[in-house]
Parts: structure tokens; sequence; C-alpha cells
């Protein structure tokens, strides 16, 4: 009997081992792409998500204010757009204005007993580009007493809030706009 002997391969010839680094180097190339794009996208995404959510209280906080407080027309030129909104004393005392300041919206409450309370009601890596409110009707009309259509409506107040993110890489930085038109509850006419 008569034994042959069998060739075993032992390894890769370099024809094989070429060909899978190629293949491995365009798969990771790929999928780093692929896991680059999709981490630029989250970034994005969670700034934009972060801006809506200050946009929203922001505005939430203003709206309530306006909707429960009686709109002081001696303090403001209704028949412009205003940076800034003030409130006549409600029956504890408690004066509310809202001032924009060229980055931030200032919220202050005097009360007669505290005094002067002031705040910022946008978080600080939020800048606040913009902020006009316009008030309808320009003049006040203290129970209906000006019997005009224009002048003896429901107080409303228009709010345009323009906001963008800041101290973040300047590639993933989102502006917003935001419009909204609320009614006073104080109505007396």
């Amino acid at each position: 009997m008569k034994f042959r002997k069998l060739k075993i391969k032992k390894g890769f010839t370099l024809i094989e081992v070429i060909i899978a680094m190629g293949i491995f180097s365009i798969a990771s190339v790929v999928i780093s792409s692929v896991y680059l794009n999709a981490s630029n996208l989250h970034q994005h995404t969670v700034n934009f998500q972060r801006l809506q959510n200050e946009g929203r209280y922001m505005m939430e906080k203003m709206v309530r204010e306006i909707r429960a407080r009686e709109i002081d027309y001696t303090a403001i030129d209704p028949a412009e757009s205003q940076n800034y909104i003030k409130f006549i004393g409600d029956e504890f005392g408690s004066v509310v204005e809202m001032i924009w300041d060229g980055s931030n919206i200032s919220y202050s409450v005097t009360t007669p007993s505290t005094g002067a309370l002031s705040a910022n009601l946008n978080a600080d890596d939020i800048e606040v580009v913009d902020l006009k409110f316009y008030i309808i009707p320009d003049a006040e009309n203290t129970w209906g007493s000006d019997p005009d259509p224009i002048i003896n409506i429901q107080p409303r107040v228009i709010i345009f809030l323009k906001l963008k993110n800041k101290s973040i890489n300047p590639n993933f930085q989102k502006e917003i706009l935001l419009q909204t038109t609320v009614s006073s509850k104080v109505y007396k006419r």
C-alpha cells in the first residue's frame, strides 16, 4: 500500500490577504462615515430640540403673565413695537415687567414686601436675538369708554421671539423664530 502525500495549505496567499484588507478598508470607511453623519445629525437635533424647549418655556411664561395681568399703557408706547412690557400691579401690589436687553429677557417682579426680584427667562446657553411685543389696541380704553370698535376690543399682545444657541460649535448653532398672539383675560369693557 502506497501513501500519497497530500499537500495541505498552511496560510493565505498574498492576493487573498490584499483582497481581504481592501474589503475591510472599504467597510471601515463606509461604517465610520455613517457613524460620523449620524453623530452630526444627532448634535443638530439635540441643539434644535434644546432651542425649541427653551423657546416654549419662555413663550409660556410670557403668555401666562399677559393672560393674567393688565397691561400698563402708561409705561409703554403701544403704537410701536416694544422690547419690554409692563403690567399694572395686582391686588397684592406686585408689578411684573419683562425686558429684553439685547441678549437676555429679564423677568422682574416688584412687591411691597420684598422689593424688586429679577431673573433671566432664558438659559445661559440660549441667546435671545430679538423680542418684540405688539400691543393691540394701541390705546387704553378703560371700561369701554370709547365706542370706537377699533379701540374697544379685547387687549391682545403679539409676541415675536427669535432665539439661537450660543457657547457651542458654530457648525451646530441653530436659530428659531417663534410667534404667538395672546389675549388678556383682563377685559374691562
